[in-house]
């Protein structure tokens, strides 16, 4: 007979057998039949209390801006690549939500429908999707006032998500579009600055986008660019305000200025031996349908197809993924602190003053290598909590 001892243990045990959630069937058909079925991961008492909070702000979009003349941002696949890594490493980073920004005066519904379907890749289908932005910081300042306004959603989330933060453990914002969002919560409630730091895809050369001896699909100058003229009056907005800023640039075709971060072992970035390495990675989940027809099963069958949409050299930045990386990795980065830049609206450059009060962090010596390697392996092998499983 067994002792109540004996009992108690047994039950304590199958509590901790149990996967962390029910994920419901995954069909035994489709393109990666052979991939293992999703599971979830059980946090530990440690990784529970001890991840960074993140708020996604994003622009991401079903084969990127069409409205741009460059290339690479056309078939852009950073923010993508930056929700499938905050998603499938759960151990390391919790991820709130996530706030959309539309840069390229269409819908919304763009950016929260691609958001959606990234995120039920990864099998987080219930995360929390914030409508955001479509106007720019100042056409909608003055509408703060009331009940709703373009952009509320994502507004409201920021500020409730700060205000149960605090400046030793503050809310992270990784801002991957214009700082439309960020600018106007913090105009609505400038109490919140202590309690976030952001992480922004945005500094660049002075002057790179607007070099007229190239073409437009070849001018220099790193996605950060194309963050700030997306809404210059947020991004100075942003550049001034009195939070812990973080920026970083991604890319370039020429060498860096001495305001550029150096990078240790290259670029962080994909070549093409590792995007094939991508399709049937990741956990397989229910067939997700895409705009064009298609559909994926995997997080990384799909990474693996829009690292195609850009017709380039057979590399490519992986952008805002590069940051979500290394707030998993901060070592893989040092940051150095320079005088806040501004946009001159009039000269369309950016400046970088000498010297000055207000300062920011500026990623430097980047493990571009090590970036790169460690988004294809978590791909292959992830950490999925189930926080957000529909």
């Amino acid at each position: 007979m067994q002792t109540p001892k004996v009992l108690m243990l047994v039950a304590v045990l199958s509590l901790l057998a149990i996967p962390a959630c029910d994920v419901g069937q995954v069909p035994d058909s489709g393109q990666c039949v052979l991939a293992s079925p999703l599971t979830c991961s059980k946090l530990t008492a440690v990784q529970q209390n001890h991840r960074p909070r993140i708020i996604f702000d994003t622009d991401a979009q079903f084969h990127g801006d069409p409205t741009t003349a460059r290339l690479r941002e056309q078939g852009a696949v950073g923010d993508q690549y930056a929700l499938t890594y905050l998603l499938l490493r759960s151990d390391a980073l919790q991820l709130l939500g996530v706030t959309t920004a539309n840069a390229d005066g269409g819908s919304i519904d763009d950016q929260v429908s691609e958001v959606q379907r990234v995120a039920s890749l990864c099998g987080e289908g219930g995360i929390p999707i914030k409508r955001g932005a479509v106007g720019s910081y100042a056409d909608l300042q003055g509408q703060l006032g009331n009940s709703s306004f373009d952009g509320t959603e994502a507004v409201d989330f920021i500020i409730a998500s700060a205000h149960v933060s605090s400046p030793i453990d503050p809310l992270v914002i990784l801002l991957g579009t214009k700082a439309t969002n960020v600018a106007l919560a913090l105009t609505k409630d400038p109490s919140i600055a202590p309690n976030i730091a952001v992480y922004w895809t945005a500094t660049d050369e002075p002057g790179a986008a607007e070099e007229t001896n190239l073409l437009p699909a070849y001018r220099p100058g790193g996605s950060g660019m194309y963050n700030i003229l997306k809404d210059p009056e947020a991004a100075n907005f942003l550049f001034a305000a009195p939070i812990e800023l973080h920026l970083m640039q991604l890319w370039d075709v020429r060498a860096t200025p001495t305001t550029q971060p150096r990078f240790a072992t290259g670029t962080p970035g994909l070549g093409i031996a590792q995007a094939a390495d991508l399709p049937c990675t990741g956990p397989r989940v229910a067939p997700v349908d895409f705009p064009d027809g298609s559909e994926y099963d995997t997080a990384g069958s799909y990474a693996g197809a829009i690292y195609g949409t850009f017709n380039g050299n057979g590399w490519r930045s992986i952008d805002e993924a590069s940051v979500a990386v290394l707030l998993a990795h901060p070592e893989w980065a040092k940051s150095r602190i320079i005088t806040a830049p501004y946009y001159d609206l009039t000269a369309a450059a950016m400046v970088y003053p000498a010297s000055g009060t207000h300062q920011v962090y500026l990623y430097d010596a980047i493990e571009g290598t090590a970036i790169g390697t460690n988004f294809v392996d978590t791909v292959g092998e992830p950490f999925i909590s189930c926080e957000w499983a529909e």
